[in-house]
């Protein structure tokens, strides 16, 4: 009774870990406005979720230039209560999850704001 216990719990334990690890590795598409900026932390948070941004996720324009990570505009910004829509920076992005957040694999800046 005891061995047969056992190994349901084996099994149980199993499946939550298998469950676990299909989450992890999920891409995510998605466009919008960006809400905020952290270029020292190397983060971007669209839609109320933080995004990680490694080196190697270089920002480009629709254009193909490169845009640093500490040049684009987000929504809330400090000292400003409201910010024109016309100084934010709207992003077309990929995005992975990872075991410790979402993480960008992609990122697009659009020239002005989609329809």
């Amino acid at each position: 009774m005891m061995r047969r216990n056992f190994t349901w719990v084996l099994i149980a334990q199993f499946a939550l870990a298998a469950a676990s690890l299909a989450a992890l590795g999920e891409k995510r598409t998605g466009q919008g406005p960006i809400d905020r900026v952290n270029a020292t932390a190397r983060t971007l948070t669209i839609g109320q979720i933080e995004y990680s941004v490694p080196m190697r996720c270089k920002p480009r324009k629709e254009s193909g230039g490169l845009v640093p990570l500490a040049e684009l505009r987000g929504a809330i910004q400090p000292g400003q209560a409201l910010v024109a829509v016309s100084e934010i920076d709207f992003i077309q992005f990929e995005a992975i999850l990872k075991a410790d957040g979402w993480e960008m694999t992609k990122i697009t800046v659009l020239d002005g704001v989609p329809r």
